[in-house]
């Protein structure tokens, strides 16, 4: 799918979602939050750089067809310099490995209007899933397991 097809699709979706009409299911794997002493490091630029690395899969059904989208972020520390890498994927159903390798082949070109988009409908899940709406559902995997 093009970038700006799947953007105006998260457009609809979140607007959908907005009106209680799509159900989510969400699995998150994350590093973000665990001690900085059992994250991954890589040394660039001389620097010893801290790796955090965030999956997010969002499943839903939207107008008859399921939809299978995967989010990943890959962020650098270094003291006060954060870098950071966004991919989206949109594998087959069956492909729901949080695996940038494996993902590869189904790697949609991220653009900031996509991004933001992912950003929003993330906002949305979690508001809705705070409020207790039993829209989404979340699954949180363990990175290290």
């Amino acid at each position: 799918m093009k970038p700006a097809a799947l953007a105006n699709t998260l457009d609809e979706m979140i607007r959908e979602t907005k009106k209680g009409h799509l159900n989510w299911q969400l699995e998150l794997q994350s590093t973000d939050g665990l001690d900085d002493s059992v994250k991954h490091r890589i040394t660039e630029d001389e620097k010893e750089w801290i790796v955090d690395e965030c999956f997010i899969s969002f499943y839903c059904v939207f107008r008859g067809k399921k939809y299978l989208m995967i989010t990943y972020e890959h962020i650098k520390r270094y003291k006060d310099q954060v870098r950071s890498d966004n991919l989206i994927f949109m594998p087959p159903l069956n492909v729901r490995f949080f695996d940038v390798g494996i993902l590869s082949p189904y790697i949609i070109d991220a653009n900031a209007v996509l991004l933001d988009r992912f950003h929003q409908l993330w906002m949305l899940l979690m508001d809705s899933y705070k409020k207790n709406e039993n829209r989404v559902s979340i699954k949180f995997f363990d990175p290290y397991e």
